[in-house]
């Protein structure tokens, strides 16, 4: 049995680095940028330090650990899920979605939903910063189930209280979760692990999870096919270009043939060179420990060099034995990237960061029935505002920089950049963007149409003063330089007095007083340019002149 691929998602400041410290004992969260993760990094946790963390849990729970190790994968948002992909899918075995406490589901955690459901991920929920649930009494170095027992009933009620709130709002995206402890059916509900890394609780409650649901539903049986996800690119002094990676399928030797996927098609490469994380150690710069190998079999961390390094991030790379097995490789990779860089796909133009950020966006496009055409690497060129121009006069880009020349010609080609770095607001302004768009088709459609409107007059009696503000029932109130007079009906309390050419269809809106309030709806067919608050005034006076003298005795 192979080691589980365990991918944090999540709002980026949802304390997903400091559950890894709490793992590792170490401090990386605090020595990043502002204390926000800045790259994807990879960490083995081995079966010694499960068992020192958890050892207790597991034998209260009865799980015996049969995987050599844990493989965690940190990064900003949702970017190692996403990035670790193979031909469409992630080959991530499980996702931790992390849910601040204190702020519940925020835009990223939206994001971060919508991507598992479309990668059909199965997932938990780590619900951070519980210490600050009032009524904490500093208990520190517990599992959860344990600081239940320890705290009062106070703290206990108003965890209850949040994480319910947790519940409901999980349930509006399809999932039904609960606390961990109370579940029956883990198919069927979403586990919710309540955690505080700063004081180490319930990270054993985490860690148990995640064993005992990865052995038990997931299928970790190493595979066939030699096969290694790319998750960051670096240029190291002495090495040049190296890929950090993840082996999730067979075994990979240096001196094997591959095949990776490069920014224009695909490449034939060699490894000259494999170096594998050192348990417990951070692969991003500066901080991994690397000891070189000669083959890395399923599933490990490690450091790639191959001959000619032109493979994207996010794509992964295939050893091939014969002639046979690489054209295979290459259909499988043409196949699940259809529309990259291609002029003539139809549909909407996406350009992004990487090939699993491309990946992420079609699928959520998919599920909301927005169709996405031609996608690539980096920021539009020329080519791609033509080809949006000859679509739907809009680029999705996430995550590239745009150069003002590009703002400059896009805008005198009529297309509109969306760049976002959250696919979740990505979509949310390509659906405002829709509507504006599909307003401004109507209006120029209509625009010399001859369209019914219908106004509401009401004249309210204060003393000796009478007001008349008209409200737009329905329709368009236009300069009224034709209509098709019929009738107005005049009454109190509902019941008609009097009738008076004027006005077409119109009919009397009862008021609680006729003598202290005169309602009037009116309409007609109108036509030729909004009209002016002062002229909708003088049409109710002229309307209402003749009627104010015999209903309220008053000469206007």
């Amino acid at each position: 049995m192979r080691s589980p691929i365990c991918a944090f998602l999540g709002h980026v400041d949802a304390g997903k680095t400091s559950i890894m410290d709490s793992i590792r004992d170490t401090f990386f969260a605090y020595r990043e940028t502002g204390g926000l993760t800045q790259n994807i990094g990879a960490t083995e946790v081995p079966t010694e330090r499960i068992n020192e963390i958890a050892s207790d849990l597991l034998k209260k729970f009865n799980v015996e650990i049969k995987t050599p190790s844990i493989i965690f994968i940190d990064s900003p948002g949702h970017e190692a899920f996403v990035t670790l992909r193979e031909r469409g899918a992630s080959i991530a075995d499980l996702a931790i979605l992390t849910v601040d406490i204190t702020e519940g589901i925020q835009n990223q955690t939206i994001e971060s939903i919508e991507i598992l459901k479309s990668y059909k991920t199965p997932f938990l929920i780590a619900l951070t910063k519980i210490d600050t649930v009032q009524g904490y009494r500093q208990v520190k170095d517990v599992s959860f189930v344990d600081l239940l027992e320890k705290e009062g009933v106070t703290y206990s009620e108003n965890l209850d209280q949040k994480i319910y709130g947790l519940v409901s709002e999980i349930s509006n995206y399809g999932f039904q979760a609960e606390r961990y402890d109370r579940i029956k059916d883990f198919t069927k509900e979403v586990a919710i692990i309540p955690v505080s890394s700063v004081n180490n609780i319930g990270i054993k409650d985490l860690i148990v999870m995640i064993i005992g649901l990865s052995q038990r539903y997931i299928a970790l049986e190493k595979s066939t096919g030699s096969q290694a996800a790319i998750i960051e690119e670096k240029v190291v002094k002495g090495m040049g270009t190296v890929y950090d990676a993840i082996v999730y399928s067979g075994e990979i030797k240096i001196g094997d043939k591959i095949i990776m996927q490069t920014k224009d098609a695909t490449a034939e490469s060699k490894i000259k060179a494999i170096m594998k994380l050192i348990p417990l150690e951070e692969s991003r710069e500066n901080f991994g420990k690397y000891e070189s190998i000669k083959s890395a079999s399923a599933a490990t961390p490690i450091r790639l060099i191959v001959q000619d390094p032109l493979a994207m991030i996010g794509t992964s790379i295939s050893v091939f034995k014969n002639q046979s097995e690489k054209e295979n490789i290459i259909s499988e990779i043409n196949n699940s990237n259809v529309g990259y860089n291609d002029d003539l796909a139809r549909g909407i133009v996406v350009c992004a960061d990487s090939i699993g950020s491309i990946d992420a966006i079609k699928k959520i496009g998919a599920t909301n029935g927005i169709e996405i055409g031609k996608t690539k690497i980096g920021e539009p060129s020329k080519n791609d505002i033509t080809t949006a121009r000859l679509n739907n006069n809009v680029i999705l880009c996430f995550n590239v920089p745009i150069q003002r020349q590009t703002e400059i010609l896009a805008k005198s080609e009529a297309v509109t950049i969306i760049n976002t770095n959250s696919i979740y607001e990505l979509f949310e302004r390509y659906s405002t963007f829709i509507q504006d768009v599909n307003k401004r088709r109507f209006e120029a459609r209509t625009a010399n149409l001859r369209l019914p409107a219908k106004v509401q007059i009401e004249a309210t009696k204060k003393q000796e003063t009478l007001t008349f503000p008209p409200h737009t029932l329905a329709g368009w109130l236009r300069e009224w330089l034709e209509t098709y007079p019929d009738k107005v009906m005049f009454g109190t309390d509902g019941y008609p007095m009097s009738e008076a050419m004027g006005w077409e269809e119109t009919t009397w809106i009862a008021t609680r007083n006729g003598r202290e309030a005169l309602g009037l709806a009116l309409s007609g067919m109108l036509r030729d340019g909004e009209v002016s608050r002062a002229r909708a005034d003088a049409i109710a006076e002229e309307v209402l002149r003749g009627t104010a003298a015999s209903l309220y005795g008053i000469q206007l």
